[in-house]
């Protein structure tokens, strides 16, 4: 069509009049634009081919994808495709489905999150229309609601046949997955729960009030919103549905993918819909049902949330299978409550013991039973009533609901690393996205970059940029083969292959691995009928128990290159696939070549490998440290111990020159058997007794001597444990000592210095070996690159000192619980040879820390950093007043890079950002003890012994106020020389409900709520379609006193209205 862009121009024709018709006659063809009335044959003239036309008339529509502006409601001529850049699965309930989208950002206003739920409603009957007519109605009349656990629509649209409702998308899903997938956390479960609960009745108080009836309510439609605290908000959806709906639900459709079905939670009422035979009575859709219809519903949801919260996942878990599909909650047939629902309510009472978050259960408890699951309606209390004595459960237990050592997560995140948990995590997400649109619509151009999938755009498109730069920091580990190494290593190495072929029964000979989205499935009752006799059926058998499959349930995975996921290719990980070195792996596309088992710990040629790492490392990554480092001599530590071939000793480096040495990262557990002491150094200098080292030590001496490297620096050897001045001098030096360092040994498996490291502490994988039908030799294995669980969770990673001594050391050698990982500039390996990436991680692979961080734009940087100090905060230190030096290094690193001053855990570049730290929902800080002669200031984190997490505060939305500055002590006019934060400070009117909703305080109480001030770091952006939020820090005077200056210290932070805000100030210095 190209050579008739002349004609178009010439005709005036553009994509202003599309989309056009075309009518076909005898004579040829004619057309009339959607802006014209009359048939023409402009813009193509005569002499075109019916072929061309028709082919213009089926690609025309992605030209007319509608730019949604301020407007709820469109209405969509039937082929225009909708603006979607991702689409996910759709789960499909009746007429309707829900799928997660995301629009394109230049098609939605930009105070709209991209990111959406999709309800699409068929159009094909009277009795659909009616209802589609009915949810209009309702969505927009609910738009006008202002209560923060509704879900409102965000815009809507009709198609054809088809009505479209977009919503908020819950990133935490719904409450019927979340308590099947989350662990309780004892008292903080119960505070959570009783909020929402008392949330959730509020809301529905404010329906009644407005003459709506939700009509089915059930945890399937209560979602989990993400709050800045790090907890979540459960906002109820799907409101106002008619009979019709109910009974559409009740006879659920095949093909439906919810569990959660509305019987069960229907009222005694609902029986009134239906005959004896089960059918829907005539004109039931004419019966009246009383708004106390939801009463009943809202109960049972409070009695699943009670199980979950006081007897656990698992117990829910149980009592939901227990409930089968036509199960409900009322026994029609004895006009009781159901037996299984009895039990649970018997079990819910056995279990209260007395204690303070007891008492809430069981008055909670009683309050379903005699206040909401009543038979007759008219007896049970109205929203308005039981919102009114839920709220004075919470104030009566108020003071008592503080725990005091909770877990330190946020809710809704757990500290389980179970395959079932990653397994039921994975079900409930939605984001595989296919092709962005719907089936029969047209495919927009697209690209794809470290699992972001957006609509082509210009190279310059600044928001395209910074939403990329921002998706790439997802946490999540990737695997992927790393040939190149193997089949030169291989070459050069004999191999750890099993010495005898598996065992196969028929169907496992049979298996196909050539095809890229291959399958393996079977039920795991098979699979152990066969497990002795075939070892391919054994390995899978050990899988599907390890995943918590019941008998007869089947496992199902999918190839994705050189692993098999489960269930498909958003699945976690279950076998790991390896083509053998003899064989041509490209014979089966991306499979990693090597083997599943692993060298012996001591073998020759394991160490073969560390030096092979290492040679390529020095040779083609260029990241070995020099004797000189941008034409600056490197600082060698002050002292080394020399390894020798057979004895060691301890050696004073000074003029030395540069040396190569390697570094132990280790956890001390207590006290180590030996340490250098002003006692002990003259001997130590002689000779160090090598037989009461601990194993810990002994075996970083075998590494050491392996890599043919003579020196090795141990923090408890090279620094005098009892002289306090050494200590301070080499302590602040000890990001220097792991920088400097050829690479480090972290013994990262060990939680104690006589563990040892060497031996991993898991059994081999289970493994089987294959000759697929097409040929060539595959080792299929248990999967065990478990980096979250291997890595991040290992004992040494939770200790505060070592996430410095990881991000600044430039090479690292981690002997985990399961295989050695190597980890440099070009990414983390495995001893199994895989490379494994992971954004967040990325930071601590970088051989110079943290130049990697210049590549990601404004909010990437600032996302990198809070991540690292969030979880910095969460570390382990044998003395809290470490805290703030163990990062020292890092933290002068990362402000050289940034190009700005850094202290105490904030930058001045990102001042206010860096302000916005906040202790995690329900866990209260406490402040640190330091010596007289250091000073950590108030607003720091570092002053705080507890984990803190950041607001989580949209990028390009906020404008950040100048009230807030960076200074040294000298700069406010005061003699101290502790830097300080020099400020306006405002009074704050707040009410009870602005203090629990709105504002968190570090420590909790300890100061007069009459001295309450607040600084303004900054304030939304003004949208018409939210109210504007103020991000104010919290400080009160302080009883130190300063010249010139009232000294305040920080208290809190909080999210204020304007109403909350003094317009005046005064000039404050904040300590």
């Amino acid at each position: 069509m190209l050579d008739r862009i002349g004609e178009f121009l010439s005709n005036d024709f553009s994509d202003h009049h599309l989309p056009i018709e075309v009518l076909w006659t005898r004579e040829g063809y004619k057309l009339k634009s959607a802006k014209d009335s009359d048939w023409t044959t402009a813009p193509f003239g005569a002499g075109i081919h019916y072929r061309d036309v028709d082919y213009f008339t089926q690609k025309q529509w992605p030209f007319l994808a509608p730019i949604f502006e301020r407007e709820f409601e469109y209405v969509l001529q039937q082929g225009i495709p909708l603006p979607l850049v991702e689409k996910g699965n759709a789960i499909v309930s009746g007429f309707s489905s829900v799928s997660k989208i995301k629009m394109h950002p230049a098609h939605v206003p930009e105070q709209i999150e991209h990111s959406m739920a999709m309800k699409k409603m068929e159009l094909e009957s009277e009795d659909q229309i009616k209802y589609v007519n009915k949810e209009m109605t309702n969505v927009k009349s609910l738009r006008l609601l202002d209560h923060d656990h509704l879900v409102k629509a965000i815009l809507a649209c009709t198609r054809g046949k088809q009505a479209l409702f977009f919503f908020p998308w819950a990133k935490g899903g719904d409450l019927y997955n979340f308590l099947k997938s989350n662990s309780n956390e004892g008292m903080a479960a119960i505070i959570w729960m009783l909020d929402q609960m008392v949330g959730l009745c509020s809301a529905l108080s404010l329906l009644a009030d407005k003459g709506y009836r939700h009509g089915d309510l059930k945890p399937a439609n209560i979602l989990l919103f993400p709050e800045k605290s790090g907890s979540y908000r459960l906002k109820i959806t799907d409101v106002g549905l008619s009979k019709l709906h109910i009974l559409a639900t009740s006879r659920r459709l095949n093909g439906t993918t919810a569990k959660a079905t509305t019987r069960r939670y229907s009222p005694p009422e609902f029986d009134l819909l239906f005959d004896d035979d089960g059918e829907p009575v005539e004109d039931s859709d004419d019966i009246k049902l009383s708004r106390k219809f939801d009463i009943w519903s809202l109960g049972c949801v409070f009695i699943e949330f009670l199980i979950w919260a006081k007897l656990g996942r698992q117990k829910y878990k149980e009592f939901d299978r227990s409930m089968k599909r036509d199960r409900r909650f009322w026994d029609s047939g004895r006009e009781d409550l159901d037996d299984k629902v009895k039990e649970r309510i018997q079990n819910l009472k056995d279990a209260v013991e007395g204690t303070e978050g007891d008492k809430v259960v069981q008055r909670v408890l009683e309050l379903a039973l005699k206040q909401m699951l009543l038979v007759n309606s008219d007896d049970r209390s109205s929203a308005s009533d039981i919102h009114k004595k839920l709220e004075s459960i919470r104030d009566s237990y108020s003071e008592y609901l503080q725990p005091k050592d909770e877990l330190d997560l946020p809710l809704g995140l757990t500290t389980e690393q179970d395959a079932e948990s990653d397994r039921l995590q994975q079900e409930q997400d939605l984001s595989g996205a296919n092709d962005g649109m719907d089936q029969n619509e047209p495919e927009p151009s697209s690209t794809q970059d470290e699992g972001l999938h957006t609509t082509a755009v210009p190279s310059g498109h600044t928001a395209a940029m910074v939403q990329g730069s921002i998706a790439k920091l997802l946490n999540q580990w990737t695997v992927n083969p790393d040939n190149e190494f193997a089949k030169k290593f291989f070459s050069e190495t004999s191999s750890p292959s099993p010495a005898d072929r598996s065992r196969l029964c028929d169907s496992c000979l049979m298996l196909s691995f050539r095809e890229p989205n291959a399958t393996i499935s079977g039920r795991m009752r098979d699979f152990q009928t066969l497990a002795s006799t075939c070892d391919m059926c054994n390995l899978l058998y050990a899988i599907s128990q390890r995943l918590g499959l019941e008998e007869d349930q089947e496992l199902h995975c999918i190839r994705d290159g050189s692993t098999f996921k489960l269930k498909g290719r958003d699945g976690p990980p279950i076998l790991s696939l390896f083509s053998d070195p003899a064989y041509n792996s490209d014979d089966f596309g991306s499979v990693q070549v090597g083997y599943p088992t692993l060298y012996p710990p001591e073998s020759p040629e394991r160490y073969r490998l560390f030096q092979k790492w290492l040679y390529v490392c020095d040779n083609e990554h260029g990241h070995a440290r020099d004797a000189s480092s941008g034409g600056c001599a490197v600082q060698m530590p002050t002292r080394l111990i020399y390894v020798g071939e057979s004895s060691e000793h301890l050696e004073d480096i000074k003029d030395s020159g540069f040396l190569r040495y390697l570094a132990l990262s280790h956890c001390w557990g207590g006290s180590t058997s030996l340490s250098t002491l002003t006692s002990n150094i003259d001997k130590f200098r002689s000779e160090i007794p090598h037989e009461q080292l601990p194993l810990n030590f002994q075996e970083a001496i075998k590494v050491t001597r392996a890599l043919k490297i003579s020196y090795l620096w141990i923090d408890s050897l090279c620094i005098i444990q009892d002289d306090p001045e050494d200590w301070r001098r080499e302590a602040a030096r000890m990001g220097q000592v792991f920088s400097n360092a050829y690479c480090t040994i972290a013994a990262t498996s060990a939680a104690a210095s006589n563990e040892g490291f060497l031996t991993p502490k898991l059994n081999s994988a289970l493994s089987a070996t294959v000759e697929p039908p097409e040929g060539g030799l595959l080792h299929i294995s248990e999967f065990m690159e478990n980096c979250n669980r291997d890595l991040e969770l290992a004992p040494l990673n939770t200790r505060g000192w070592v996430m410095q001594e990881r991000a600044l050391s430039r090479r690292t050698l981690h002997f985990t619980k399961t295989q050695v990982y190597w980890e440099c500039g070009n990414g983390l390996h495995c001893e199994r040879l895989f490379k494994l990436s992971n954004p967040q991680s990325a930071l601590f692979a970088d051989s110079d820390f943290p130049r990697a961080i210049l590549k990601y734009y404004k909010g990437g940087r600032i996302t990198l950093f809070q991540n690292l100090y969030e979880k910095y905060s969460r570390l382990n230190f044998s003395y809290m007043s470490d805290r703030p030096v163990a990062i020292l290094g890092l933290e002068k690193h990362l402000s050289s890079v940034l190009q700005t001053r850094g202290e105490f855990g904030v930058f001045e570049q990102y001042l206010a950002r860096s302000l916005l730290w906040s202790r995690p929902e329900n866990i209260l800080l406490n402040s640190i003890t330091f010596q007289d002669d250091y000073h950590v200031p108030s607003w720091s984190w570092m002053a705080y012994e507890g984990p803190i997490t950041y607001a989580n505060i949209p990028f390009d939305e906020v404008e950040w106020s100048t009230d807030c500055l960076l200074r040294s002590g000298e700069e406010t006019g005061t003699n101290s020389k502790r830097t300080v934060l020099k400020a306006v400070a405002r009074d704050l009117k707040l009410d009870k409900l602005d203090m629990h909703d709105r504002v968190k305080l570090d420590e909790g109480s300890g100061f007069e709520l009459s001295n309450l001030r607040g600084v303004v770091l900054g304030k939304d952006k003004k949208r018409e379609s939210r109210v504007q939020e103020y991000y104010v820090l919290l400080v009160t005077l302080s009883e130190e006193e300063a010249e010139q200056a009232k000294v305040y210290v920080r208290v809190g932070v909080a999210w204020l209205l304007e109403h909350n805000i003094a317009m005046d100030g005064e000039d404050v210095v904040i300590y």
